[in-house]
């Protein structure tokens, strides 16, 4: 049987994997596809294709989109979308300004506090990335203000600690029609942590084609009631690893296993 990973995070975004760590890691596992989905972001799309047909490696054009539903985030898997469509193209960078001057600012408090954090270190780990708070934890850590990212985030970055800030979030539904109008299927992601299990749904409402149930410690009771949903509404499966690199070392590429027919339902989905 072949099979894939279906959810893979890169530097772009908040993983230390690079995009040919992302390659050669799915290439040692023998995976037949990948799906790159980064948050909020398809800057690595280009080079993970073009490594990916190198090495005999599909890549999936993906994204994943951080969302809001009351006071929870919600995330929405993005598969087969055009990366170059414009309306993906205007939307990432939209939110990528918004994800900078939502740092800038919490480096602005982080300063108040005492912190002697230079905008010039932050920047530097951003680079060409998303900006997330995991680059400035690292630029914490970098510059003596913690020893771990679990520390550093517990002491400033989490929500309801002295240098947090939220930040714009599209809702379920905008999510979805986002990834639907560059040609792509909209997935919850991981929905076994939503807070209000019956969300899943209403999101289905929304427009979610389908849902990724192949996942790090899946509950067997939700994957159950996950595999019911899937006949239910007429809807996909996924699953990937959801790796990160050494931020998320209890898992790695190809750790999941997920069967590519996976892929193939949804190409039939899409006519492609």
């Amino acid at each position: 049987m072949d099979y894939c990973d279906l959810h893979i995070h890169s530097t772009h975004s908040d993983s230390a994997l690079t995009v040919k760590e992302i390659i050669e890691k799915a290439n040692i596992r023998g995976l037949r596809a990948i799906a790159l989905t980064d948050h909020d972001t398809v800057s690595g799309l280009d080079e993970a294709k073009d490594l990916g047909s190198s090495r005999g490696i599909e890549v999936i054009s993906g994204i994943e989109i951080s969302a809001q539903h009351f006071d929870s985030e919600i995330h929405i898997l993005g598969y087969f979308i055009d990366h170059n469509a414009p309306e993906i193209k205007s939307a990432v960078a939209t939110i990528g300004k918004y994800r900078l001057e939502r740092i800038l600012k919490m480096l602005e408090k982080l300063n108040e506090l005492g912190v002697a954090l230079s905008q010039e270190l932050l920047l530097a780990r951003i680079k060409d990335s998303i900006p997330t708070r995991l680059h400035l934890g690292l630029a914490l850590i970098e510059a003596g203000y913690g020893t771990n990212l679990s520390k550093v985030f517990k002491k400033y970055l989490s929500p309801g600690r002295p240098a947090y800030i939220s930040r714009f979030k599209y809702s379920v539904k905008d999510a979805c029609d986002l990834i639907k109008s560059a040609g792509g299927l909209p997935f919850l992601a991981h929905p076994h942590i939503i807070r209000d299990q019956s969300w899943v749904e209403e999101f289905i409402a929304f427009g979610i084609a389908g849902l990724e149930i192949e996942y790090f410690k899946m509950p067997a009771v939700k994957r159950m009631v996950y595999n019911n949903m899937l006949k239910k509404y007429d809807l996909l499966r996924s699953g990937g690893s959801d790796a990160h690199g050494k931020y998320k070392p209890f898992i790695d590429i190809g750790d999941i296993p997920v069967s590519y027919d996976c892929v193939l339902d949804m190409k039939k989905r899409l006519k492609l």
